[in-house]
């Protein structure tokens, strides 16, 4: 069961059509397969496990997940936003797919909704996660003082430890400390059914060098707060909604490299689950989403903070998911391609909501 007990097309079913055809615009923006052809992530596998996500939700995923962040968050409450995948020796600092999306997702909710965002990974990642961070904050509080009266609560970071035993205590007592109103995992690996940790590509994670941030999941459903999952291989926190069904399209069934039956896709579950082809794209799929639903388009993600985000993290150590090399690139695909990604989308965005003004 989910944490809010609704059925798994409740975020979409109040939705105008003009709202559901601008999510089935960004939609189809967030899953454009550009990875490479060969030798980084599977291909072929990115409208397939949209298309299982998009039935499951039965609409649009971005307006899915905007839907639910605009119904549950109130102005002062918190966000949290887990982020951070990747270990030794390959990605030892992390990724740059996770950090870059969640930082634009953060703006979005602290300038929309007037959240104050935390944000929740271990100290392996914490370096590429916080120089996003503080760049978002510099970015914040610059908009805030064109904003006579607007206080801005900088967004924050917390950490969290390795293995099972001190992640149980420590998820548990941030969810008691800052109650949030939503916890949002964006490109954060949850275990298989056996407990394992793995990459989309069937590498096995060592479950002593993960921190088990997966667990605020299911502390927040105890709680009957909102969950939101953001990935892009099935092995990320939020599939297990639809695990099966994933395991159907991938190549092989997910099958683990280290042997273990069920796979690569996690058994963790969340509220609503955005698949996209890089899940910095789904992130900011999301943020842009609800721009369009608050109407407002100072919401929307840019290509310069795009482009100084990747160069920020990777400055920090983050790696790029498909290649492990130090570049400015994320998920194999050049920033170029992100920057582009990122104006389409603001186009997509700028037209619904001057649309819906003069209608």
């Amino acid at each position: 069961m989910n944490s809010t007990s609704t059925s798994a097309n409740y975020w979409t079913q109040g939705l105008s059509p003009q709202q559901v055809e601008t999510g089935n615009r960004i939609d189809r923006l967030m899953t454009l397969e550009i990875r490479p052809l060969s030798g980084g992530l599977p291909p072929g596998i990115v409208v397939p496990m949209y298309e299982v996500c998009r039935a499951h939700h039965e609409g649009p995923l971005s307006m899915a997940a905007a839907v639910a962040l605009k119904e549950k968050v109130v102005p002062g409450s918190t966000v949290f936003i887990a982020t951070g995948a990747g270990v030794s020796p390959k990605l030892p600092w992390g990724e740059t797919d996770g950090p870059v999306g969640a930082a634009a997702l953060a703006a979005a909710l602290v300038k929309g909704l007037r959240a104050k965002v935390v944000f929740v990974t271990e100290e392996a990642h914490m370096a590429p996660i916080k120089a996003a961070v503080d760049l978002m904050n510099a970015k914040l509080a610059v908009w805030a003082e064109e904003k006579p009266g607007r206080d801005v609560q900088p967004v924050t970071i917390e950490s969290f430890p390795i293995g099972m035993n001190r992640g149980q205590t420590r998820s548990r007592a941030l969810i008691e400390t800052h109650r949030p109103s939503a916890v949002v995992f964006v490109e954060r690996d949850g275990p298989n059914v056996e407990g394992q940790f793995h990459g989309v590509r069937g590498d096995c994670r060592d479950p002593l060098a993960v921190g088990y941030v997966y667990l605020l999941a299911y502390h927040a459903a105890e709680a009957g707060i909102v969950t939101i999952g953001i990935g892009d291989g099935g092995n990320e926190v939020g599939f297990g909604a639809v695990r099966e069904s994933i395991r159907d399209v991938l190549p092989l069934r997910g099958r683990s490299l280290a042997g273990h039956e069920s796979g690569v896709v996690t058994v963790v579950a969340t509220d609503v689950t955005v698949s996209a082809a890089v899940s910095n794209w789904g992130a900011c799929a999301v943020g842009t989403a609800l721009a369009v639903l608050v109407g407002d388009e100072e919401l929307l993600h840019d290509a310069d903070t795009e482009h100084e985000l990747i160069a920020v993290t990777v400055a920090a150590g983050a790696r790029d998911g498909a290649t492990s090399k130090q570049a400015m690139v994320v998920d194999g695909i050049a920033f170029d391609g992100h920057l582009a990604f990122v104006n389409l989308l603001s186009a997509v965005a700028r037209m619904s909501i001057r649309t819906a003004a003069t209608a």
